[in-house]
């Protein structure tokens, strides 16, 4: 693969945002392009100007000048998720940080449901050393909660703004195009670009390593694209379910007329589980245990290990007996913690 071609042909289609001279103008082009990628009721961009993080303006879609007034009085300095997403400059959901139960419970939430927001997204929009803003993101139980394969393209997206933001104050097209492209190539996250026929143009180093674990070395990315051709029909989301363990959602490239798309590979190996829980769990309790900590639902899994919700039940009911807890959240947090322990 020729890494620069492919990465200055996507370079030129996201430099559509670096390509204007203002914030504003970057902002506008992310409207266009975002519905498609990341569907949402409610989006808003956030522009800070000083160290402090208070925004200069707010522009938004689906939410109105009321709610976004009432949330920066009452809302914005106890926002869990704002304050996360600032302190580890990375994006994050608000069921994921909370657990759902711990967000529906929290003062927050009474002032963002005022706008149907059920479910929250952020992310940090970094340039150079500095936050310039935030993208927010909203849906209703209507809509669904956002999932890991969300979170990673808006964590690709911001990264992509904040390169473009960067860039209107860099010194030329050519420096900005090695910088964009030792940026995408160092990107931990398994992205690929590639045609509509999922032809790979280029994966960066993380994707090719998860590519070559399930498919192997020979004619490299060949048997990948077979695959993806004859599950794209029965895809749902634009996410296609490769296996159990490995999952693909594509997005077209924001703003091109090429026929490109970003593919986000989402490798969800299952854990190794250590003796020291294998000894307090039965074997069908450790596969219950696996499929919670994936976020399955009691029916889901019922189906997936072809037992009665009822016996799901009472497994869990065990679990909670044997690790001294009385949620699933604290179940899975539970098991990360001892699973994370190594036997002397």
């Amino acid at each position: 693969m020729n890494n620069t071609d492919v990465l200055t042909n996507l370079n030129n289609v996201i430099r559509s945002f670096s390509q204007k001279t203002d914030f504003y103008e970057i902002e506008n082009e992310f409207f266009c392009s975002i519905s498609s990628i990341i569907p949402a009721h409610a989006i808003a961009i956030y522009h800070f100007k000083s160290a402090e993080q208070h925004p200069d303006y707010i522009s938004a879609k689906g939410i109105d000048k009321d709610f976004l007034k009432y949330y920066e009085r009452e809302g914005r300095g106890i926002d869990p998720l704002k304050n996360w997403i600032m302190n580890t400059r990375s994006p994050y959901l608000s069921h994921k940080l909370l657990g759902l139960e711990g967000w529906k419970h929290h003062p927050v939430y009474e002032i963002v449901k005022t706008a149907s927001i059920d479910y929250a997204m952020q992310a940090p929009i970094v340039s150079g050393n500095r936050i310039v803003g935030s993208l927010n993101f909203g849906r209703d139980f209507k809509e669904g909660a956002f999932t890991d394969s969300d979170l990673l393209t808006l964590s690709i997206l911001s990264n992509f703004l904040g390169i473009a933001i960067n860039g209107i104050k860099g010194s030329g097209v050519e420096d900005y195009t090695n910088k964009f492209c030792n940026a995408v190539d160092r990107m931990n996250y398994n992205m690929v670009i590639a045609d509509n026929d999922f032809n790979i143009s280029y994966a960066n180093k993380s994707a090719q390593e998860t590519i070559i674990r399930y498919f192997g070395s020979n004619n490299f990315g060949a048997e990948f694209s077979r695959k993806l051709r004859g599950l794209s029909k029965s895809d749902s989301n634009n996410e296609i379910i490769i296996n159990d363990n490995l999952k693909c959602k594509s997005c077209v490239v924001p703003g091109t007329k090429q026929r490109k798309k970003i593919l986000f590979l989402n490798d969800n190996p299952v854990p190794v589980v250590n003796d020291i829980i294998r000894n307090v769990l039965t074997s069908r309790e450790v596969d219950v245990l696996l499929l919670v900590d994936q976020g399955l639902k009691n029916k889901e899994i019922a189906e997936k290990l072809f037992i009665s919700v009822n016996t799901v039940k009472r497994h869990l009911d065990n679990m909670y007996g044997k690790f001294n807890v009385e949620s699933r959240t604290k179940l899975v947090s539970k098991f990360h913690n001892l699973n994370s322990r190594q036997l002397n």
